[in-house]
């Protein structure tokens, strides 16, 4: 995953070759989350009108494979 100036890392799930990584966006401060698998490009989403609860709970679901990218 590429950092950036533009957000902030809260939390990693991995499970496999599965990565999910629950950000912050340093200006408009919504959640969101870079999942990405193996050595495919990765995706990041926001939720603006989600929590960080929303968020992990989506990063946990990648990584279970209960989500796809």
């Amino acid at each position: 995953m590429q950092h950036t100036n533009e957000y902030e890392v809260y939390s990693t799930f991995k499970m496999n070759e599965k990565t999910a990584v629950v950000v912050k966006h340093r200006v408009s401060g919504s959640w969101g989350v870079h999942m990405s698998e193996g050595k495919k490009p990765g995706l990041l989403e926001y939720y603006p009108t989600h929590s960080e609860a929303w968020a992990e709970d989506v990063a946990e679901n990648f990584v279970q494979g209960i989500r796809q990218l």
